[in-house]
């Protein structure tokens, strides 16, 4: 039950491009990346070498390998520790596409060629799991032919561009950023946050059959139920785990499904509350205002939601 939520999760990731770039760089060199919130930020190295520092971290990226800076936060992309760092936006760039730009610094040492990208993400449970993931996350190089094939293909696109080439060099670079996250998934045992309550033997199965049926009916008391523990206990081992007490999440889930099907599947709106566990139109409407700061008809009648309106995180 509990690999079926995060099936599901991986599966509609709702990745979007904020902007991607290939960069060809001799060193010395250095770029400064500014802070991004609500972005994940990627780096795939396709030539040489490169340091990556976050918040004091530093992690050395060489041929195919993948790293994500989950949380958007600033960094800087380096030839070798100590080196000077550019800011990215006052770098001389050349726009090959809506949001794909290649970059080049000439210099007399040795060249790395880069792929980077901030992706947004508007799938239900994403935010959540990108939470869990830690500041930085490296992936290697997979022995899976078709990873091979990829890197292979990106890095022939950043060095040739053709027609399509940023189109092509994006769903590659999206491709490798979820199959990074999933080897983390593979590898990792987080001792808090969404990934470790889904993992945990008696919350899995709550949050499972949550998941399953949010409109249904819930309350503490059948969650613990479901779980197969006291009520407090159940309360106490959720907040300790997931960061917040039960009956909030399950209100904070119920609310960005509800604003999915307000946006997404035009739904009358009597329908939606029930679907996500209101049997009073007018206490649903409540909910989703105290939720998203606007009733269900202003926010259906938007243009296009901004990404953090699908947040799941505990306010």
């Amino acid at each position: 039950m509990t690999h079926d939520v995060l099936s599901e999760t991986l599966d509609d990731f709702g990745m979007s491009g904020v902007f991607y770039a290939a960069s060809e760089m001799a060193a010395p060199w250095g770029i400064g990346i500014p802070p991004m919130p609500g972005t994940m930020i990627f780096h795939l190295v396709t030539r040489g070498a490169a340091v990556i520092e976050v918040a004091g971290q530093l992690a050395e990226l060489r041929p195919g390998d993948v790293m994500l800076v989950p949380h958007g936060a600033g960094h800087s992309v380096l030839d070798a520790a100590g080196s000077v760092a550019t800011p990215l936006f006052d770098l001389p760039r050349e726009e090959l596409g809506e949001r794909y730009e290649r970059i080049r610094l000439d210099g007399p040492g040795e060249v790395t060629e880069l792929l980077c990208g901030a992706v947004r993400f508007s799938g239900l449970g994403v935010t959540r799991l990108v939470e869990s993931l830690p500041p930085i996350l490296v992936a290697a190089p997979d022995d899976a032919a078709w990873m091979r094939a990829s890197f292979g293909l990106i890095a022939d696109e950043s060095r040739n561009p053709r027609p399509g080439s940023d189109v092509v060099t994006a769903r590659l670079a999206d491709v490798l950023v979820i199959q990074a996250i999933r080897a983390w998934l593979a590898s990792s045992t987080p001792d808090r946050g969404w990934v470790a309550g889904l993992r945990d033997p008696q919350l899995g199965r709550a949050l499972a059959a949550f998941h399953g049926a949010p409109g249904d009916d819930w309350s503490l008391e059948s969650l613990a139920r479901v779980a197969g523990v006291s009520r407090s206990g159940f309360a106490a081992r959720f907040s300790e785990l997931m960061g917040e007490p039960p009956m909030t999440y399950v209100t904070s889930w119920r609310m960005a499904l509800a604003a999915r099907l307000v946006r997404e599947e035009r739904l009358p709106l009597a329908r939606v509350a029930d679907r996500v566990g209101y049997r009073s139109e007018a206490a649903f409407n409540r909910a989703f205002r105290r939720a998203h700061g606007v009733t269900p008809g202003v926010f259906a009648r938007r243009d296009e939601a901004p990404w953090d309106v699908l947040s799941l995180s505990p306010s």
